[in-house]
């Protein structure tokens, strides 16, 4: 019995449904059916065989890429000038595979499934062979790797000194529940006073601490292969944590969304001036998608356009995009200018990722420093506050 995932249309609804089968028929089947897909609920380890090119090189190649398509030369002939100057064996093997992909009109997807390479780079070189605007592509491709690696960076050097500062913190504190606070939980034993609230939780997490540690991380990293392995094998649990990224989480969901909608917008301004219709545009764009919620809303304006609904319309109904990228999309639809439309939409959701992953980068290192300063002035407290009360005995 095999196990597949269906995902079909009722209204202007797309629903999904696992059904465990034999074999497909349509009488087991809904109707309106847009997708079927065959659900492998084991794990897959084939990445492990898999030849890898990090994002520095990749970056790098598809700069060389982008230039050489600049100055007119051809595609097969940059490859070729590529292979002649590589001396990475991974390298040349990807470019071998690609080019004969493209020579011979294998599917990208297939012919590079061996090597373990950022996913924009499958999914941006498999659009531009289903629509033959490569040189296009390749540009927004080495730009966007290029976008993605500065955010990366940002990111690093914001978190890297909070980071440091939090692993530090952490090794002093096994030191101190293991090495001081045992100590003075006999000096606290003999006093007779109530020992203030503070140092009751410390003596008490340092008991867990000290007792209970193992039981506790196993707990935590039994939780995470739980996570994971529901994520890899259940696709509603996928679709859940998908969902929860996209619409829930704080200030990630602005980043996160505002990343993907530039990404779509990109590959659709890039397909406009290349003359393709706008719902071609929008088809193409999915391939970008692995959100499985933001692909469903997609999909919602996919079949929507093909049921005759306008393109403003079309958007409203999914719910995720505000008044301004509507009102935009409206004025592109009615003055028949979408390709200048959609380029202003592409650098509104630019404009807004920088500013929100500013935001991020800027929240990052004060949160750290708040919640290390809390832990460390409750240890103080609760440590030295016994010790006061024991002086003042003292005096008097």
């Amino acid at each position: 019995m095999k196990t597949y995932k269906i995902k079909y249309q009722i209204g202007d609804e797309i629903k999904e449904k696992i059904l465990k089968l034999d074999t497909l028929s349509k009488d087991n089947l809904p109707k309106n059916i847009i997708d079927i897909k065959e659900e492998n609920i084991s794990f897959d380890f084939s990445f492990l065989k898999k030849k890898s090119i990090n994002d520095k090189q990749v970056n790098l190649l598809f700069y060389e890429l982008s230039l050489m398509l600049d100055s007119k030369i051809a595609l097969n002939d940059a490859i070729d000038i590529l292979i002649k100057n590589k001396k990475d064996k991974n390298i040349l093997l990807f470019l071998s595979e690609l080019k004969n992909s493209l020579i011979n009109s294998k599917p990208i997807e297939k012919s590079l499934e061996n090597f373990k390479v950022n996913y924009l780079v499958i999914s941006f070189l498999q659009i531009s062979q289903n629509n033959g605007n490569i040189n296009e592509n390749i540009k927004a491709l080495s730009l966007l790797l290029e976008e993605n690696t500065q955010i990366k960076k940002s990111f690093i050097k914001a978190i890297s000194y909070p980071i440091v500062l939090f692993i530090s913190f952490l090794f002093s504190l096994f030191s101190m529940f293991y090495f001081v606070i045992p100590k003075f939980e006999m000096i606290f034993s003999q006093t007779k006073n109530e020992l203030p609230l503070a140092t009751k939780i410390l003596l008490k997490t340092q008991f867990v601490f000290e007792n209970y540690i193992f039981y506790i991380m196993f707990t935590i990293f039994f939780f995470i292969f739980l996570l994971i392995y529901f994520y890899k094998t259940n696709s509603k649990f996928e679709y859940f944590i998908h969902k929860l990224v996209a619409k829930n989480i704080y200030l990630i969901r602005d980043v996160y969304l505002n990343m993907q909608f530039y990404r779509i917008f990109l590959l659709i301004d890039i397909m406009l001036k290349s003359n393709y219709e706008f719902h071609h545009a929008i088809l193409s764009s999915k391939v970008l998608l692995k959100n499985k919620y933001l692909l469903d809303k997609i999909s919602l304006i996919d079949n929507l356009l093909q049921n005759g609904n306008n393109i403003n319309e079309s958007f409203f109904k999914t719910d995720i995009f505000d008044d301004i990228i509507l009102n935009l999309i409206n004025t592109g639809e009615v003055s028949n200018s979408l390709s200048i439309t959609v380029y202003e939409i592409r650098k509104i959701y630019k404009n807004r990722f920088d500013e929100k992953i500013k935001i991020l980068t800027a929240l990052i290192p004060p949160i750290f420093l708040v919640i290390i300063m809390s832990l460390i002035l409750w240890i103080v407290l609760a440590i030295f506050m016994p010790i006061w009360d024991m002086g003042n005995m003292i005096k008097v």
